[in-house]
């Protein structure tokens, strides 16, 4: 017997879509419950279908896995399109960063602003014992001339207590902390501060955000370059004519 979608109530699509629906939710609560016992006391992950049936998508803050829907298996890598050649898991994580950039302070940072109107931003975690840093941070009046606002946050790779985390501290406790980071970038000093700072924060979230190096940049879109990158490609890159 032959039979079209005509032969199907529309009561009976819809209940079939609700069972789908809810073997989803299922699914999705028991990767959350796993993600809890592996990692206590973490947010919630948005946890959504991956284009793979039975593999999910999990993101946690602007980092992406995958899980299988027992919870029982975890995958780390990229799923790459075939036909579109659209590496799925890159689009992915471009999203999620987006989404957290729009949750840090940008108070916190220090700021060089484009000239004229702002046409991109890049966040640059950055660290001032660091040569390339220092060389990203010559190219930044020719950023801001091409309207590209420049933000920075701290990354000294040292860690807490190092001279690179000190120095850190004393350019964000200056009175004029974007005078203070030009100092310190051209020479490597810098007069010593201390007060309240957003040091360690801007730390915790590098790590968050996966740099593992310096100058580790962030476009406004998402997209990160792990290093150093020249002005002129960074603005053919951002402000396509």
């Amino acid at each position: 017997m032959k039979m079209g979608l005509s032969t199907f109530k529309p009561w009976s699509i819809g209940m079939a879509l609700l069972a789908c629906s809810g073997w989803a939710l299922a699914d999705e609560a028991v990767i959350q419950k796993k993600l809890q016992q592996l990692i206590p006391g973490a947010p919630p992950a948005k946890i959504q279908e991956s284009q793979i049936p039975g593999l999910y998508q999990v993101s946690i803050g602007p980092k992406i896995v995958y899980m299988s829907a027992d919870g029982h298996y975890l995958v780390s890598g990229s799923i790459v399109d075939l036909n579109t050649r659209e590496n799925l898991t890159e689009t992915a994580k471009n999203q999620a960063r987006k989404t957290e950039l729009e949750k840090l302070s940008v108070d916190s940072m220090i700021i060089y602003p484009a000239k004229g109107s702002t046409k991109r931003t890049i966040t640059v975690f950055s660290d001032i014992d660091c040569p390339y840093c220092r060389k990203l941070h010559k190219e930044i009046p020719a950023l801001n001339e091409a309207g590209i606002e420049v933000r920075y946050m701290a990354y000294p790779r040292a860690g807490v207590g190092s001279p690179a985390y000190q120095k850190a501290v004393s350019v964000w406790c200056s009175d004029d902390s974007r005078q203070a980071m030009d100092q310190a970038m051209e020479s490597g000093q810098v007069s010593p501060k201390t007060c309240q700072n957003p040091v360690q924060k801007h730390m915790m979230e590098a790590e968050a955000f996966g740099v593992s190096g310096t100058p580790n940049i962030v476009f406004d879109s998402g997209e990160m370059i792990p290093g150093y990158a020249p002005a002129n490609e960074l603005i053919k890159m951002l402000v396509k004519s």
